[in-house]
């Protein structure tokens, strides 16, 4: 008996190692790093300890919109120490081990109207800025860590961000939450959630005056959400936080847009101050914002895709969600193409999209690239006689490509979805319009659908070849 138990001891051992735990995989200790930020009823600074696992960083970078220059290195932490090094302005961990696994540092938050991309801003008692201006990060960011962010606020403060929530309190980061390219608010505003198309929807109004109620902003965001998932049949990310930043102004309701994946799916909306709650709802900017965050991430050259298809749902999704009719829907696009003619440049629509930022051609990409959208949804739906669309691309864009985080170019996503489709048609009225100097040429399409526009107020002419298409395009009928 005895040498059968010494037997089966090592065996046991064996098994209990090779036995599934019950730890959920977020309390494994796996290699990365942990951030606390700590921050005072004033939000002038952030306290930041970060503490590793298994996983010693040899260099520290900040992507801080002014640098290095608005944090400080404590040098009685009991820990290990941050040097900056001159020749690039990166920071050297010294002495950090097992022994001592954290370094900490301090980052002055008080606006100095500071104009770079993520500074922090005042909105009233609360604070609108990028997360990269106080977190560090290691210049080498293994594939295998798992990274958090745990906030110590006072009593009636709290943050609005995308990332994902843990069971042990804090949230889960990747390499791009940490960047310039996302924003987050911290302060004493209240977040209204709500479960809509499967996404929970975090709203944080900012502490600006404003003449719109809480429940008219969550009735616009909301409605946007909705006619967003309608295309994807659920919103095509599981979080959303709609930062409403109110602004001096009145017509248009809604001044501005950006849409944010850095970390997770996030818009800015700048809200006019005395825009009231009946002029928010079919708004043209929320819907565009959100339709964002569904589009497969493209490089800053290809924004006749990103932008340009997006602006032409986000035509189309209002008027199947009935918030505009089908005239209406139409004639917004034909204005809009009115617009990208006048204020185009005299180069081909490839080199107005690649220097758009530089040369300000915004008109022109935007809706020389709707009119791309046009013609590949027209002549997808005329090949296959109705039973494919430009929906199905975007969905199948959503599904191949939604989790990437590195950018792709437009002409290969085309070819891609060429390959699935079985002919080369988006790819080729794409690489057409791109060669062109011109305006891309609507005016056979219009014909085909029933669109006259002689006087420039379109008039739908049912009797057309492809009315039908047409009407399928906004929906009429579906609702």
């Amino acid at each position: 008996m005895r040498r059968v138990l010494l037997l089966l001891v090592p065996l046991l051992l064996v098994l209990a190692l090779l036995w599934p735990s019950e730890r959920t995989s977020e309390a494994a200790p796996l290699r990365g790093w942990d951030y606390v930020v700590r921050l005072d009823e004033t939000l002038s600074t952030a306290e930041v300890r970060c503490c590793f696992r298994g996983f010693w960083p040899k260099r520290l970078i900040s992507d801080a919109p002014g640098g290095l220059g608005a944090f400080t290195f404590p040098t009685d932490v009991g820990g290990a120490r941050l040097t900056v090094r001159k020749s690039d302005q990166s920071l050297l961990p010294q002495g950090l081990s097992r022994s001592a696994p954290c370094v900490r540092w301090r980052v002055d938050l008080r606006a100095g109207g500071s104009r770079r991309r993520g500074a922090p801003r005042r909105v009233g008692r609360d604070v609108l800025l990028a997360p990269g201006v106080f977190l560090l990060r290691p210049a080498l960011w293994p594939k295998d860590v798992r990274v958090s962010v745990r906030f110590e606020l006072p009593e009636g403060f709290r943050v609005a961000v995308p990332w994902p929530v843990l069971r042990a309190g804090g949230y889960a980061v990747n390499v791009q939450a940490t960047s310039l390219e996302g924003r987050m608010a911290i302060g004493r505003f209240t977040i209204h959630r709500e479960v809509v198309a499967g996404a929970t929807v975090e709203i944080a109004i900012l502490d600006a005056p404003h003449a719109a109620t809480p429940k008219g902003i969550r009735a616009w965001i909301v409605a946007a959400v909705k006619a967003v998932a309608a295309l994807y049949g659920r919103f095509p990310t599981p979080k959303i936080v709609a930062l409403v930043d109110p602004a001096p102004g009145r017509d248009p309701p809604v001044l501005f847009g950006s849409a944010m994946r850095a970390g997770g799916g996030h818009v800015h909306l700048l809200l006019a101050n005395a825009a009231k709650d009946d002029s928010l709802v079919g708004e043209w900017v929320g819907v565009h914002e959100l339709m964002h965050l569904g589009m497969p991430w493209t490089y800053d050259a290809d924004a006749w895709l990103q932008e340009g298809f997006v602006t032409y749902y986000q035509e189309v999704l209002r008027a199947r969600a009935g918030m505009l009719t089908e005239r209406e829907a139409w004639q917004n696009i034909h204005d809009g193409f009115a617009r990208g003619r006048r204020r185009g440049g005299t180069r081909s629509l490839e080199l107005e999209s690649r220097d758009m930022q530089q040369e300000h051609g915004y008109h022109r990409v935007y809706w020389a690239g709707a009119a791309v959208a046009l013609l590949i949804d027209v002549e997808l739906r005329r090949v296959s006689k109705g039973k494919r669309s430009l929906d199905d691309v975007i969905r199948w864009w959503r599904e191949q490509h939604g989790g990437m985080l590195r950018p792709h170019r437009g002409v290969d996503l085309f070819r891609a979805v060429d390959r699935w489709l079985g002919g080369p048609l988006c790819s080729r009225i794409a690489e057409a319009c791109l060669a062109e100097r011109s305006f891309p040429e609507v005016e056979a399409v219009y014909k085909q659908l029933g669109l006259e526009a002689a006087t420039g107020r379109i008039v739908l002419n049912d009797s057309a070849p492809l009315a039908a298409q047409r009407r399928a395009i906004m929906g009429v009928g579906a609702r």
